[in-house]
């Protein structure tokens, strides 16, 4: 059932945020009386539609977004796909083209303003410490911010030159930028102090992080259970928290939580051994029989996190979208920052999810309620928009590149001409999705499927 919902859950996302990005296209291309072809929902082989004043509204077989079909806009993916491609003169001018393809990443945007708004208009669960000033309690032995010389009881000024508020703040920014040096101003005795940091690479998705923590002695929250491993065959869920292991409390700080899972994993091992939990404020006990790994490690299936105290983030209608507003905006830099540092070998192509990855988050976000898909939802949303204006080939970004040359050059490329570069653009995309579905595959299946 997990992967039947995790499947549903992407298809449900990625077609509204597609159809959303192809509305804008059509929307922009109908004011300046373009005629518009085909407004399909899904891909390839047209299952049924309507006509009406010349545009063919259909539903297609391959339900994963959809694509608007303007004629005299040039070449697209479903005209090569199809082979359908034909030489018609250039409508419009060159600008009202580009404000088509334009529209279709603003949409995006402002579908992620629009949702982040309604979040926090409508009230998420986060953990209380993200809300509060971020003031170091605990820091880690070894870790890179003994290393860089954070002292508990330093405050967190900024980093890199962006302000941080709150805990959320540097927890983002230190997350976003794994194997980068940032120079941290912390607030000590009185005085600013500049500290260089780089953070540590953590998890199969290279988050950075440095060591330095709230104090939050807490019991395990489980976040994620890996569908088929020993957790979830024993019946424990997202959102279990786990008080004891094998009969011995398990509790500890946001630094050494997943330490003290494993130790107690280990010690009870090779078990069965019991777990038990709570499961929203009711006891619960689970009879778990661990999986070893070729390393000799004993593992469960479960990701965990320090149970910490959560309250609701909340604003008035008007604030929420000036917060919204403001949760775009910085995950806009932060997007193109590790853009940059991909195409200059700088960050790993691992940060980067494929459908996997996606259709896990869409699942788990869909299973956890409402307000955690919607805000999934928008993060995905901005990325899509902001990856839709690379300047690649078959990209909105690479067909906007392709007018500017045409209008440096002061003429209309052939049909050609036009589908050669989107064919360059087609291996383009494909190289890269490839790099990231192996990646993808290779950080979702099983370590116990892998012989090494």
């Amino acid at each position: 059932m997990t992967i039947l919902g995790n499947t549903l859950a992407l298809i449900l996302v990625i077609s509204v945020l597609v159809v959303v990005h192809e509305f804008g296209h059509y929307a922009v291309a109908k004011a300046f009386r373009f005629p518009v072809e085909v407004f399909s929902i899904g891909f390839g082989k047209r299952l049924f539609g309507r006509t009406v004043k010349g545009t063919d509204y259909r539903v297609s077989a391959i339900p994963l977004g959809g694509y608007v079909r303007v004629t005299g806009l040039g070449p697209d993916e479903s005209t090569i796909a199809e082979g359908t491609s034909k030489e018609t003169p250039p409508v419009g001018r060159r600008w009202q083209r580009a404000l088509i393809l334009l529209a279709g990443p603003v949409m995006n945007v402002l579908l992620a303003w629009l949702l982040h708004s309604a979040v926090f208009a409508l009230g998420a669960r986060v953990p209380a410490y993200e809300l509060q000033p971020p003031l170091v309690r605990v820091v880690q032995p070894g870790s890179p911010g003994e290393e860089a010389g954070f002292l508990p009881g330093d405050r967190i000024v900024s980093i890199d030159g962006d302000a941080t508020v709150r805990w959320r703040d540097a927890e983002f920014l230190f997350a976003m930028n794994a194997r980068q040096k940032l120079d941290v101003v912390v607030a000590r005795g009185g005085k600013n102090v500049t500290l260089s940091v780089t953070p540590r690479a953590v998890t199969k998705y290279d988050i950075g992080e440095v060591g330095v923590y709230p104090a939050a002695p807490s019991e395990p929250r489980i976040v994620m259970v890996v569908g088929s491993d020993p957790a979830e065959r024993a019946g424990l869920r997202a959102g279990d928290v786990i008080t004891s292991i094998g009969g011995v409390e398990v509790r500890g700080s946001q630094n050494d939580i997943l330490g003290k899972v494993m130790e107690a994993v280990n010690r009870s091992a090779p078990g069965p051994f019991e777990v038990r939990y709570l499961r929203e404020g009711h006891p619960g006990v689970a009879s778990v029989a661990p999986r070893r790994d070729p390393d000799g490690t004993w593992k469960i299936g479960v990701q965990v996190a320090a149970d910490l105290k959560e309250v609701t983030e909340k604003f008035p209608l008007g604030q929420a979208f000036v917060e919204g507003w403001r949760r775009v905006r910085t995950d806009f830099r932060t997007t193109l920052g590790l853009l940059g540092r991909l195409f200059r070998g700088r960050a790993s192509v691992k940060s980067m999810s494929g459908p996997l990855d996606i259709a896990k988050f869409s699942g788990e976000a869909a299973r956890a309620g409402a307000i955690p898909l919607v805000s999934l939802m928008a993060a995905i949303s901005l990325q899509l928009g902001i990856f839709n204006l690379l300047p690649i080939p078959v990209l909105d970004g690479g067909h906007l590149f392709l007018i500017a040359i045409e209008g440096a050059a002061r003429r209309d490329f052939s049909l050609r001409v036009k589908e050669r570069i989107l064919q360059v653009g087609f291996l383009m995309i494909l190289a890269l999705l490839t790099v990231v579905l192996y990646n993808d595959v290779a950080k979702n299946l099983p370590t116990k499927w892998w012989p090494f």
